[in-house]
């Protein structure tokens, strides 16, 4: 691409906007040392930001000496964003354009139903929340919705996976078609690796593995600060790597995929193979806390298993740090704590067991937050062509 007047104008005005999201307030003078920018040439792009309403002056900063600088800020107020999580716990969340929560509404859907019944869902439940806060459809700068995927191999299992219905479906499409505003679709491990980069342990990293454990087992790969998508956007299908010949059948049709292992699911399956009336994840956490051994040992054993899966990446990518999050590690140390053991001892390089491993802190919010945030990214680039991953 060719670098043209107006080009460099527009990657100039999104690295203003974006140096501000991420340093805060910042003076003009600020902003031209912190860019490399000259302050005329600042001062232009701040005062066109200003008149459109994307900045505002918010007052002045402090100054050791001479006259006091005015601080520029983004105008949270001029676009707002819904962040979205599909799974059997959904999330809605509504931000404004700093990312800050102004409304947050949990919801039950049933993703065996498939996109299209989510879709009409979400738009009903979205369409009351712009009422609700007096919303018209041009304050609003897009949905972002992590999904279980799409587009994914329909194996002989899939209709006991709870994917039944996204296996064959552009579920982009469909969540385009639904709704009036710019839509991004991301799968749900890569939309709370976006999360922790933005708001968690991931801060402090360029390059870090996130592991996603929960109903499914998934994963996302940062690196340079940017998440890995591979040629497809079907990097970090961490779940669906085999850890066992001839083990678990797996719904994507092979055997002794590691989310057979060490999802909800799967820990449900055999707990009730112990103990029939364990039929959710909640009461098998019950169970574990009333002192039921066994159980404990089932889910030291589950956590083992991540913990050689986990071994596996830091061999093979050798990341700066591994963050594990998800209703698991929200809800089980003793999984946590067994994956982080095994983990290290399985690491080949002296090294390499070094490679600090985190529990995410960021809570049920982590997609929803994730996806607002890649929502609010792509406004300030001004690229609301959104991708479409499976």
């Amino acid at each position: 691409m060719r670098g043209t007047p107006s080009l460099i104008r527009k990657i100039n005005r999104s690295n203003i906007i974006g140096l501000i999201r991420k340093q805060g307030s910042l003076s003009r003078s600020e902003i031209s040392r912190i860019s490399g920018l000259s302050l005329p040439s600042v001062s232009r792009i701040v005062d066109s930001l200003i008149q459109e309403g994307i900045l505002k002056e918010i007052g002045k900063g402090e100054s050791l000496r001479g006259k006091k600088p005015l601080l520029i800020d983004l105008n949270s107020e001029h676009q707002y964003v819904f962040g979205v999580e599909i799974s059997r716990k959904g999330q809605i969340i509504l931000c404004n354009l700093t990312g800050t929560v102004l409304k947050r509404e949990q919801y039950f859907p049933d993703p065996s139903h498939g996109p299209l019944s989510i879709a009409n869902q979400l738009s009903e439940k979205i369409s009351q929340l712009c009422r609700l806060h007096n919303l018209l459809p041009n304050k609003i700068a897009g949905i972002g919705i992590g999904t279980p995927g799409f587009l994914f191999k329909a194996g002989p299992l899939i209709n006991q996976s709870p994917f039944f219905g996204w296996n064959n479906v552009n579920a982009f499409q469909v969540f385009e078609n639904s709704f009036p505003y710019p839509v991004l679709v991301e799968n749900v491990a890569k939309a709370s690796a976006v999360a922790e980069k933005m708001y968690g342990y991931g801060k402090q990293f360029d390059n870090f593995f996130y592991v996603f454990t929960d109903w499914g087992v998934g994963g996302g790969f940062v690196t340079g600060g940017s998440l890995y998508r591979g040629l497809n956007g079907n990097a970090g299908e961490f779940g669906h790597t085999i850890i066992q010949q001839n083990g678990v059948p797996c719904y994507c049709g092979n055997l002794g995929c590691l989310e057979q292992y060490t999802s909800t699911d799967a820990i449900v399956r055999e707990a009730k193979a112990i103990n029939k009336n364990l039929k959710n994840f909640d009461s098998v956490m019950i169970a574990y806390q009333l002192g039921d051994t066994v159980i404990a040992s089932l889910l030291k054993k589950s956590g083992e298993i991540l913990g050689k899966g986990v071994a596996n990446i830091i061999n093979l990518l050798n990341p700066e740090a591994i963050i594990i999050g998800g209703e698991i590690a929200r809800k089980c140390p003793i999984y946590i704590q067994s994956a982080i053991e095994k983990a290290h001892d399985a690491v080949f390089s002296l090294e390499a067991q070094k490679t600090p491993i985190f529990t995410s802190q960021l809570g049920e919010d982590a997609v929803a937050t994730g996806m607002a945030s890649e929502i609010i990214s792509n406004f300030i680039n001004d690229n609301l062509t959104m991708k479409r991953e499976g």
